[in-house]
């Protein structure tokens, strides 16, 4: 029985780590709200797809139109002119009018007449902002409490998909929305009342409705501010899913009783001129998204929401928790993971299985929308996302556990080899023949992943490089979008690494090196891991020697993979108390040396470090090294003296059974061979129970002059092109993949010309005689190599330059690009950097930069600050600097400041001090200074 058991799980053991460890990540890109537009994008779809609904004939809106203004003649309408409307409305009796109009001022000629119009009618609610530039409602109304909110909420988009029932001022009093107040009186003749349904005060039962409030841990508002009392909208439709009349209709006594009587009656602005509009997170069709939506007709929709669900039961819309949401993804990560590994098990399926991935998505979208018309809006790019990559890295172990069952047959028949030569030879040929083809289909599927994977990858780092370049957003705005691109690059060295697996293999593993600035570089490995450990609940210690380098000249991708493997695995084996990362000068001192520096390739047998007597063409040149150290600790589980034997060997895995689930077992080998490369070792200690200490010492080249091109390079943005415009034709399938270089270049001045198949893009072509051409290569009707070569073959267009940017990034494919005619090749995801420089060099572009005068502003607010009085914040403040400085975490100790600013701008000058100390990673000099402060004010 156990032998049964134990065989089921080795069979099965691939999709019990593929689908929780694909459906943490894809959780972990929801946290950061990278699918939140996405989201809100696929909600306006289901709104499309909904069947229309008829018109709410209890509610009658009386619109305020450009030609009401003509025949009136003025702005603000007379208060006379008012009052006479507010009459003849009342006459009729309504059961409620809201008036969604700021009256906070008379407007002779008639302002007494409207006051006793407004004290004669009962059911007359005027509004008040309350929001922002607050609006004071009509006294007259506010002294009989017939006073409403007519504020809406915004989404980070700008479009209204959640309506405010209610908010309280600062002063604690409670007032309803506007939509909220006239439902309510509409609802009073027909006995409904509103009842509690806890003591909180959250849920809330109106006839046949139950309202929950947002509380913002909901998928799609996490983190959002969602104070009052807010619940999404369920929109019913435009002004045409609501009886309407202009206010001249009404004053012509063109309006009979029965249009009134018993209805709410709303009265708002329509003309464009006064510009009541809001664009909304609703479209009624595929021909008019994008329109705006008046503001009384927001507030119709919510009144058309409360009494429908109140009186008809008509759905709420609900939203799933995050909680919720976690389950919902796991559990299609688990569907997809499984149904995968059955199918393959299906030698008819298996080839064909990953171009139906994308039909494979449709299935979690319809059952959102299907949840969607039932009253529950539940993710459906996070699921989609989540059953793509299961069934892709499903897909990839399955032909790995092909090959090594291959593997264990051929070790099998290399035993008895000599014994049965004769009867196996044909066993044996037929065996190689499976292994060379499961190599060749692990080769092309391999392909198929890199271009699926750098796919959306390219719309997730290219929308990040450009919010970078925004002025719009602020600095913890800024730190979000650099952890997200941090992250992206992270996966997009993970892509690289499996395709990098066969040269690591083969041992011809290279490394590129280049200048970076390592404190960021460093900020970026500790906050891609910080996520991890605060997940587990431990403490994360990030602590860097003042005296290390500002930049340095290395590999950054093999360094980061090393360093992020070596903190992942002790975050994994740690489960209580902290994971500290150290980098630290391994000697006092920083050596000016003469080197040997190659000139040539580097194709020797690893782990046996390079040396000058090995390299082909040799060049002396002087160079500051520095003898960096870095140390991971930790207080996990530890190993014994055996495990240390093996940790450093491939595929194997030491420690407990189900931290081992977690990974292949190849992380360490990788790091101890590129490690090696790198002319070092990994050293380790540990004790069973007490934890382990990872260090290793490298000699790093100190980049002398990397500081001056960079702060250039940095301060210098692009904003503009000297001479003509160029014109750019841009060839791809993907609309994403086009946006992005669209929104990068258009700003700059370039010239944009779109086409969507290599043979649109030939005709776009010859029709606009663009000066440059960008082109992806998998393209419908005619590939981007064969209309290169068309092309190339034509007269007009045999100098044209092409840059080649696509995702199927083999060696190969840059090859053919460049054999066909292209003059460059960028792989997907795009850097910005790379490819403004491309545009540069192959059109000879002379940029047009920023001029520094907000810079300048910046230096005269920091000399200005020297005069400021040093004014020392309370001894709690201090020791919570104290506490993040000791952790290593600046961006903590960031945040931490910008909370003492906005307290009191008295701690600027403390503030400053300190911030300058964080940008350069100073937090030991910032736990000195700490101390000393806290001295001061002692004595």
């Amino acid at each position: 029985m156990l032998s049964k058991l134990k065989a089921r799980f080795q069979k099965w053991r691939f999709v019990l780590m593929t689908a929780p460890s694909v459906a943490l990540c894809v959780s972990l890109g929801s946290v950061t709200g990278i699918y939140q537009l996405l989201e809100w994008a696929t909600l306006e779809q289901f709104f499309i797809l909904r069947p229309s609904e008829k018109k709410d004939e209890r509610i009658l809106i009386v619109t305020i139109d450009e030609k009401d203004l003509t025949e009136i003649g003025k702005w603000p309408i007379p208060d006379a002119v008012l009052a006479e409307a507010l009459q003849k409305l009342k006459d009729k009796q309504p059961a409620a009018i809201g008036m969604d109009i700021y009256r906070d001022l008379p407007v002779e000629p008639g302002h007494q007449r409207l006051l006793e119009v407004m004290k004669s009618t009962p059911n007359l609610i005027g509004v008040k902002k309350l929001v922002g530039d607050s609006v004071a409602p009509p006294s007259a109304l506010a002294k009989l409490d017939q006073i409403a909110l007519a504020d809406t909420v915004l989404d980070t988009d700008g479009k209204v998909r959640r309506g405010l029932l209610s908010s309280g001022d600062e002063n604690g009093e409670i007032f309803l929305g506007l939509a909220t107040r006239v439902s309510l009186l509409y609802l009073e003749s027909k006995n409904i009342s509103l009842e509690p349904v806890d003591e909180s005060g959250n849920t809330l039962r109106l006839g046949k409705a139950i309202f929950k409030a947002l509380r913002g841990n909901e998928f799609a508002y996490r983190g959002a501010d969602v104070g009052g009392y807010q619940i999404l909208l369920n929109y019913r439709g435009f002004s045409n899913a609501f009886d309407t009349i202009t206010l001249r209709d009404v004053l012509n006594n063109s309006l009979s009783s029965e249009r009134v009587k018993g209805r709410v009656v709303l009265i708002g602005k329509t003309a464009k001129s006064l510009n009541d509009f809001f664009n909304v997170g609703y479209s009624a069709n595929f021909t008019n998204k994008g329109e705006r939506m008046a503001g009384v007709v927001v507030h119709a929709n919510i009144v058309s929401q409360i009494l429908s669900a109140a009186q008809e039961g008509r759905p709420i819309i609900k939203i799933l928790s995050s909680e919720a949401e976690w389950l919902w993804v796991l559990c299609w990560s688990f569907f997809s993971s499984v149904s995968v590994w059955k199918f393959l098990q299906m030698k008819s399926v298996g080839t064909k299985l990953l171009f139906g991935l994308p039909i494979l998505a449709v299935i979690p979208i319809s059952s959102s929308y299907i949840a969607f018309t039932l009253g529950l809006w539940i993710p459906s790019v996070s699921p989609s996302l989540a059953l793509i990559i299961s069934a892709i890295v499903t897909t990839i172990f399955h032909h790995q556990w092909k090959l090594e069952e291959a593997n264990k047959k051929l070790q099998g028949y290399s035993l008895t080899l000599e014994q049965k030569v004769e009867e196996r030879t044909q066993e044996l040929a037929t065996a190689k023949e499976a292994a060379d083809v499961a190599n060749q289909a692990k080769s092309d599927f391999l392909a198929n992943m890199s271009h699926e994977l750098r796919t959306p990858l390219n719309g997730i780092l290219g929308y990040a490089q450009i919010l970078q370049r925004s002025q719009k957003l602020n600095i913890s705005e800024l730190d979000g979008i650099n952890v997200i691109y941090q992250c992206g690059s992270h996966l997009l060295t993970l892509i690289n690494d499996i395709l990098d697996l066969s040269k690591i293999e083969a041992r011809k593993l290279e490394l590129h090196k280049s200048d970076f600035h390592f404190p960021a570089f460093l900020t970026g490995v500790t906050e891609i891991c910080r996520i991890r450990a605060e997940q587990k609940g431990i403490n994360f210690i990030f602590q860097i020697d003042s005296q290390v380098p500002n930049a340095i000249h290395a590999d950054e991708k093999r360094l980061r993979q090393v360093l992020i493997n070596l903190l992942g695995n002790a975050i994994k084996f740690t489960d209580k108390g902290s994971v500290t990362f150290n980098i630290k000068l391994a000697t006092n001192e920083i050596a000016d040396v003469t080197d040997k520096l190659t000139v040539g390739s580097i194709n020797q047998p690893l782990p046996t470090p390079i040396t000058p007597t090995n390299q082909p063409s040799v060049t002396s040149v002087t160079t500051s090294i520095a003898k960096i150290r870095f140390e991971i600790i930790d207080t996990g589980v530890g190993m014994t003296p055996e495990q240390l034997k093996k940790i450093f060997m491939p595929f194997e895995q030491v420690g407990e059974k189900n931290k081992q689930a977690e990974g292949t077992g190849l992380g360490l080998a990788i790091c101890s061979k590129i490690t090696a490369l790198m002319g070092s070792e990994i050293q380790v200690a540990s004790s069973p129970g007490l934890g382990s200490k990872f260090w290793l010492d490298l000699d790093l080249e100190i980049a002398k002059e990397w500081i001056e091109r960079n702060h250039l390079k940095h301060s210098q943005k692009i904003i503009g092109i000297k001479g003509k415009q160029p014109k750019v034709l841009l060839v791809d399938d993907q609309q994403e993949s086009l946006d992005i270089i669209i929104n990068l270049l258009k700003p700059i001045g370039f010239s944009c010309f779109e086409a969507y198949d290599g043979k649109q893009g030939l005709d776009k072509a010859k029709e606009i005689i663009p000066d440059l051409i960008i082109t992806d290569l998998n393209m419908p009707v005619i590939s981007g190599l064969e209309m290169i070569k068309t092309l190339k073959n034509l007269p007009d267009f045999d100098d044209i330059k092409i840059i080649v940017s696509s995702a199927s990034a083999f060696e190969s494919d840059q090859n053919q690009s460049l054999l066909a005619g292209a003059n460059e090749f960028l792989a997907k995801p795009l850097q910005i950097e790379d490819l403004l420089k491309s545009l540069q060099k192959n059109l000879n572009l002379e940029w047009i930069y920023e001029n520094h005068e907000i810079q300048n502003q910046k230096a005269l607010v920091s000399t200005d600050n020297q005069n400021i009085e040093l004014i020392i914040p309370d001894d709690s403040e201090l020791d919570k600097l104290f506490e993040l400085a000791m952790r290593g975490n600046i961006k903590g100790i960031q945040a931490a400041l910008d909370n003492l600013d906005k307290v009191d701008n008295k701690f600027l000058k403390f503030t400053s001090e300190i911030r300058q100390l964080a940008d350069t990673f100073q937090s030991k000099k910032i736990r000195e200074i700490i101390k000393n402060y806290k001295q001061d004010k002692k004595s």
